[in-house]
């Protein structure tokens, strides 16, 4: 025998109280700043040192006998973002309590929650504009192609013709490492000339880097395009010393096409540690046609 579908947005259905939806809590804790909404109330919902604090409270009661109920809503308008407040249980207990309750009408309470989501959705909207317009600058970085390879295979067996498929490819893997954000190019390029490989609490050591945690963020973007992962085997069972696993270069692995199953940035170690700042990090691809930049630097 089928299940009866009970349709929550007719407000004929039976009062029943329905799970919040686990995007309208997101949106709610992105848009508290990890405060409590009270006014002047400073209780952290999720304190450094671990727990939850925070509660989700119904400006229009849930249920037939609550606080500010309203029987012209549906059970779904009952959950839905806009009549839900995250508060400490102080004021969730204060709001909802028979002693206190009628001193927070909907109104009142409605007049909170707009005006400390309202701090912060600004907030989001302004970072947002600004990493659009990052990821524009992003976008706009071209990385400058070889022509020759003479530093790479000056000497060589390769005949012209092989050689101009060679930079074919190696221009290829420049525009692909364009679509990188630098902070990840420069993560890239500590992993590569550490032999591809470095200690995640190593790279979290690194002025620029800062966090563990900015660089599992940093990591996860290089891995969306196949550059790079995080392995995170125990320290005991590496050679390396690594406290919390380690990131590794993906370019021998057959899951990147662009590099074709081929050691691309172990053939290029012979040209000296200081091209691959070049290569990755300034996407100048032109210091392959000549004497690396590294040797300069070197010297």
């Amino acid at each position: 025998m089928s299940k009866e579908v009970v349709d929550h947005d007719d407000v004929n259905t039976p009062v029943e109280r329905l799970d919040i939806k686990d995007s309208v809590q997101r949106r709610l804790f992105m848009l508290s700043g990890n405060e409590c909404a009270w006014p002047e109330c400073d209780q952290v919902l999720v304190p450094k040192e671990g727990g939850w604090f925070g509660q989700i409270a119904h400006i229009r009661a849930a249920e037939m006998g609550g606080q500010r109920f309203d029987a012209t809503m549906t059970n779904n308008q009952r959950r839905n973002f806009d009549n839900l407040l995250l508060l400490c249980a102080k004021h969730h207990r204060l709001i909802d309590d028979n002693e206190t309750a009628y001193r927070y009408p909907r109104e009142a309470l409605e007049e909170i929650k707009q005006g400390h989501e309202s701090r912060f959705e600004r907030a989001l909207d302004e970072l947002g504009r600004a990493e659009e317009q990052y990821v524009d600058r992003t976008a706009a970085v071209t990385a400058v192609p070889c022509s020759t390879l003479d530093a790479v295979y000056s000497g060589s067996f390769l005949d012209a013709e092989n050689v101009q498929t060679e930079v074919v490819r190696f221009n290829r893997i420049a525009n692909y490492l364009a679509k990188v954000t630098p902070p990840a190019r420069q993560l890239l390029c500590l992993v590569i000339e550490n032999e591809s490989r470095i200690g995640l609490a190593e790279a979290a050591r690194r002025d620029r880097f800062g966090s563990e945690q900015k660089v599992i963020d940093l990591v996860a973007e290089l891995h969306r395009l196949d550059l790079a992962r995080f392995d995170p085997t125990p320290s005991d069972e590496l050679d390396y010393g690594q406290v919390a696993g380690r990131i590794e270069s993906m370019d021998t692995f057959f899951s990147n096409p662009v590099f074709e199953g081929l050691p691309f940035w172990e053939d290029l170690r012979r040209l000296g540690p200081g091209i691959f700042k070049k290569l990755i990090v300034d996407l100048d691809f032109s210091v392959l046609d000549g004497p690396p930049a590294a040797d300069e630097e070197d010297r």
